[in-house]
């Protein structure tokens, strides 16, 4: 692992979480990934299995966002969205501050003691408890920065979800690194349902406004919490200050890194709505707030899913060139083959998916969509590549890429406020994102040679199903739309593109082979997950305390192993089905 100054010294304890090491690859093409040592599956299945779990979690959650928003679009004000999401600004970035990348570093670190990880739990408790109250206290100076009143309660509120964000990093740091992506779809999904939209839609019919938004926002944090602890069950007791900190600068060492670069891409994730809420107010900030959401949501499903899957498949490969290189490629290709379509969709039928989730009401959202849409795909794929260099450790050389790339959206985001308003800011923040793309692309390239020219002749091999797909969802939609009935339009234009996309995709099939060989595997689990026939895994035992250990630190670890009665172990046969 890689800090500030190089590579960091080796921890002196004794790994009692080790991660087994990945056999060597069997004989074939390049990038291909060998078997597994317990499970009998490659790398690769592992992953791709990580990733469709990630992505049905994912998928779940972006239903049940949509069904809310139809919701809440009827009983909230775009005043009311606006003010939840300005203090939902203030929020997130107090967030990334708190966790200072801990969970990133559980996942990037390759030997892990039970010790490290009760460290980073109450570090990460400490701080964000620390920032909680400093938000709660200091709400009549933090609101204003964000055009809200300084006697708002947001923010107040939204500090208790703060200090439960700060609970469950660790455990999802823990959750990541052992692949255990089907677990947390499940939690996330019932954070997501019951927890986030159940709570926020009665409250909202009830009247508190904003406000269940806020409540909304408290109740998914306690059930991720509870949730993510539930399934890691870390150790809660601490050892000395001392003995804490030494445990905790490795960590520290490489989540620094990642922390700034999480941070400038935070600020350029939200710099656009900073613009629209200081310069024009809450009301266009909630209309603003409302295109964006519609475009982010399957940003995240996609681009999300993909990077929850591969950020921890590429640390354990990242010495190996030809396998990054060609989990990349695959990796941006099947994005490419859900997002592209999805975009066409998208910015096509923009009038008609307004209408249909949000209302007449919400018109002036319609551009801004269409404008979104179009950089759907970039939006989308450069996760694979900030992906790719928290995985190598190039952290702290990808941070001032973020920074740069926040700066990109300020320059452009402002100018295009000055001279068209939302429109313009939609327009300069969707240039950025294809700017922040190929920068990306280009650092990814040199993290791993070879890599451009790859990803520019799979890119070309796309080009045939787009062409395709925008000629029928275009031509389809031209001709339903005079009979004036929104969802028949919708769905006969979805259908004619979705046709027109699988259609060439199996028609082109021999240039898709290496993705559908992804697809096949998925299925094939799927079909021995049915039919019972995945093989349980061996738990790696636990390392003991030499015959050197003082007899008071053997009775300790002999005390622990007793009480808790199991060893932890990477994985769970569960969630690799």
């Amino acid at each position: 692992m890689t800090g500030p100054g190089g590579d960091l010294p080796e921890d002196p304890t004794r790994p009692l979480r080790p991660v087994p090491p990945e056999p060597a690859p069997a004989p074939g093409p390049p990038g291909a990934a060998g078997p597994s040592g317990s499970s009998g599956s490659s790398l690769t299945a592992r992953t791709a299995r990580g990733f469709a779990w990630a992505f049905t979690g994912t998928v779940g959650q972006a239903v049940l966002q949509i069904g809310a928003t139809v919701a809440l679009a009827r009983l909230l004000t775009p005043e009311e969205f606006g003010a939840a999401a300005a203090a939902l600004l203030i929020v997130g970035l107090t967030q990334l501050v708190t966790q200072l990348g801990v969970a990133a570093s559980l996942v990037h670190r390759e030997d892990l003691d039970d010790r490290d990880v009760t460290a980073a739990f109450w570090f990460s408790v400490l701080v964000a408890a620390a920032f909680a109250a400093v938000l709660a206290l200091g709400s009549p100076v933090i609101s204003p920065l964000v055009g809200l009143p300084a006697d708002s309660a947001l923010l107040p509120l939204l500090s208790i979800a703060l200090l439960f964000a700060g609970a469950s990093a660790t455990p999802l740091g823990l959750l990541q690194r052992d692949l255990r992506f089907r677990s947390m779809a499940t939690v996330d999904l019932l954070a997501a349902g019951p927890a986030l939209i159940g709570v926020s839609v009665v409250l909202a019919a009830a009247g508190f406004g904003a406000s269940a938004l806020a409540f909304g926002e408290i109740a998914a944090a306690v059930a991720k919490c509870a949730g993510y602890l539930a399934l890691t069950r870390p150790r809660f007791r601490p050892e000395g200050p001392t003995a804490s900190w030494g445990r905790l600068r490795p960590l520290l060492g490489y989540g620094a890194g990642f922390s700034i670069a999480q941070l400038g891409n935070w600020f350029a994730l939200n710099a656009d709505k900073l613009v629209v809420a200081n310069a024009l107010g809450t009301g266009p900030l909630g209309v603003y707030g409302r295109a964006y959401n519609l475009l982010s949501e399957p940003a995240n499903i996609i681009g999300g899913a993909a990077d929850k899957a591969l950020f921890p498949a590429m640390a354990r490969v990242r010495d190996d060139g030809p396998r990054l290189r060609a989990a990349y490629v695959r990796s941006a290709s099947l994005v490419a083959l859900v997002t592209a379509p999805a975009a066409v969709l998208l910015c096509v039928l923009a009038p008609e998916v307004v209408r249909v989730l949000l209302g007449a009401q919400w018109d002036a959202v319609v551009p801004l969509v269409q404008l979104f849409a179009l950089v759907l795909l970039p939006r989308t794929s450069y996760k694979i590549s900030t992906s790719l260099t928290r995985a190598t450790g190039a952290v702290y050389r990808a941070a001032w890429r973020q920074w740069l790339y926040a700066g990109y959206v300020v320059v452009l985001t402002v100018t295009g406020g000055l001279l068209w308003g939302l429109v313009g800011v939609a327009a300069g923040a969707s240039l950025a994102i294809v700017v922040h793309f190929l920068v990306m692309l280009q650092f990814s390239a040199r993290v791993s040679p070879g890599l451009m020219g790859a990803v520019l002749r799979m890119y070309v091999k796309h080009v045939p199903a787009l062409v395709l797909t925008v000629a029928a969802t275009w031509g389809v939609a031209v001709l339903v739309r005079p009979l004036g009935i929104d969802l028949v339009t919708l769905a006969a234009a979805a259908l004619a593109g979705g046709v027109a996309s699988v259609g060439t995709l199996v028609v082109l099939r021999a240039r898709f082979a290496a993705e559908l060989s992804v697809v096949r595997s998925l299925r094939g689990a799927a079909r021995r997950a049915g039919r019972g026939r995945t093989a349980r895994p061996t738990r790696p035992p636990r390392r003991r305390p030499g015959p050197s250990s003082p007899p008071r630190r053997r009775h300790r670890a002999a005390a622990r192993r007793r009480s808790r009665g199991r060893a932890r172990a990477v994985g769970h046969p569960a969630d690799r089905r």
